[in-house]
């Protein structure tokens, strides 16, 4: 408490007392929510009025985020067979082109699956011979036109096998190079995230998550620890600034989710915005602000933080009620900023409030209040 307030209870008394033996009233009197001044009160020297105005609402301080990948963007990429990684070409960072071959497994599955497509292809050949065979023996009436049928059925299914191991071959989306090395190439175009990978590592189907992941970097999203006093200024599609740590040039976001549930650690929500990369200066992982604009908001009642009080569990201020009475009134305050509060209710534009003194008001009330 700074010395004025020690001073005030003194100062106060002894407005409130004449010299022993004076009959002349009191210069202030005091219940429990107010305070009556008389005009030549000496204690008005402390206390300087104001007229409530409203004014735009205090933008909110510029919020930490960090550089996240859009899922949209993103993809993993597994091994569709089991094996050995013999080599691999990229790394962690490098941007590649759709279809570029990434890395290589030797693969005693991926021989398996080349020769069952290949006993199917021979196994359709034969069949389409024998089905050829039963129909020129059923031309010299030397066959029976079932077996021509049963010839064709068995053809049939023998297509059908090749069809399937085929399909399950193209399926792999992978390149062979022998009897048993694939190439695993990028399904897409983008920017290597995520490596784990080295030759003689044991690869597979099974594993949780692929080994490399990709994502496109033109856009990323930027994910913000949101305070909750400031996450009820925010709205999905609001425009922002993400303004890179190290002085880069800011570059226009969006806010593209925000969530309905607060970490219980931190006591922040998560935020994502979206925002524009074509210069790759936003790298996944950096940290970041996120500069948010005081937005179209209805005005609100800015004051000093000195006209602000806490009494209890409760913000007070003091208005002027009356001629001379001063009331503590309870008021739901926002944001603070560079000595200025907001005040989002209980005081209206036009009251006069006390912008000087109020802590020494409240240290007075508090006083006569345990008299």
């Amino acid at each position: 408490m700074n010395r004025l307030a020690l001073l005030l209870p003194v100062v106060f008394a002894a407005g409130c007392h004449d010299k022993p033996g004076a009959a002349a009233p009191p210069t202030m009197t005091a219940d429990a929510q107010s305070l009556t001044l008389a005009a030549d009160a000496p204690q008005w020297k402390y206390v300087e009025l104001a007229v409530a105005a409203k004014a735009p609402r205090l933008a909110p301080p510029p919020l930490p985020g960090r550089v996240g990948l859009d899922p949209r963007r993103t993809a993993s990429v597994g091994v569709p067979l089991r094996g050995r990684v013999e080599s691999v070409l990229v790394r962690l960072g490098a941007r590649v082109k759709q279809g570029e071959r990434l890395f290589s497994v030797r693969s005693g599955a991926f021989a398996d699956l080349d020769r069952e497509t290949e006993a199917a292809r021979t196994q359709v050949a034969v069949r389409r011979r024998l089905a050829e065979r039963a129909a020129e023996l059923y031309e010299l009436k030397a066959a029976a036109q079932k077996e021509v049928l049963a010839a064709e059925a068995e053809q049939k299914e023998a297509e059908l096998a090749l069809k399937a191991a085929e399909s399950k071959q193209r399926s792999l989306a992978v390149v062979a190079d022998g009897d048993n090395l694939f190439w695993v190439r990028a399904p897409r175009a983008g920017t290597v995230v995520d490596l784990e990978l080295f030759p003689g590592q044991e690869v597979g189907p099974e594993q949780d998550k692929g080994p490399l992941k990709l994502s496109d970097l033109d856009e990323v999203l930027v994910i913000a620890d949101v305070p909750e006093s400031d996450v009820r200024d925010l709205s999905v599609g609001q425009a922002v600034m993400v303004q890179p740590q190290f002085g880069d040039a800011a570059r226009a976001g969006a806010v593209e989710y925000i969530s309905e549930v607060v970490d219980p650690r931190r006591r922040t929500i998560e935020v994502w915005v979206r925002a524009q990369n074509a210069d790759r200066l936003l790298r996944p992982n950096a940290f970041v602000q996120v500069v948010v604009a005081a937005g179209a908001a209805s005005p609100l009642v800015l004051v000093p933080d000195a006209a602000v009080v806490t009494r209890g569990s409760q913000a007070v201020v003091f208005i002027l009620a009356s001629p001379g009475r001063l009331e503590a009134r309870q008021v739901q305050v926002g944001r603070r900023r560079d000595g200025v509060t907001e005040v989002r209710t209980g005081l209206e534009a036009g009251e006069r409030f006390v912008s000087r003194g109020a802590l020494l008001l409240l240290n007075q009330l508090d006083l006569s209040s345990d008299a």
